[in-house]
């Protein structure tokens, strides 16, 4: 019972994220105006649209860094990584001596698994 009532109320949560969006251009000042009330007849409509035009990543547009700062980028991530290893290890253990909930522990334990992840992925 308690389930149903939960999705009826995120069902009715979501019913604003649904609502259509008017785009129309005040013609006075060439602003253009977005509303959830659709525009009176007569009035300038625009296509909605990006305000950024999209274009696609190529390799060529790609900045390029010479292999030695790569290099010392590296060995910096690396010791962040590492630190943060420290870090959360001691995190967990201190969360163990503590007593501290399952979910908190599982927590640590995930981000441990993934740090560890990351510095392996370090060329």
């Amino acid at each position: 019972m308690s389930r149903a009532c939960l999705l009826i109320a995120m069902l009715v949560a979501l019913s604003p994220a649904l609502a259509e969006i008017h785009v129309r251009v005040d013609r006075a000042s060439g602003v253009t105006v977005l509303s959830n009330v659709p525009p009176k007849p007569g009035l300038a409509t625009a296509p909605l649209s990006p305000a950024v035009p999209l274009r696609s990543a190529t390799v060529a547009s790609f900045p390029r860094v010479d292999p030695h700062t790569q290099q010392e980028r590296d060995i910096d991530r690396r010791a962040i990584l590492e630190n943060e290893l420290v870090s959360e290890q001691k995190a967990l253990t201190t969360a163990r001596e503590h007593g501290a909930d399952a979910d908190v522990r599982h927590r640590h334990i995930a981000n441990l698994a993934a740090l560890r992840r990351e510095l392996r992925s370090i060329r």
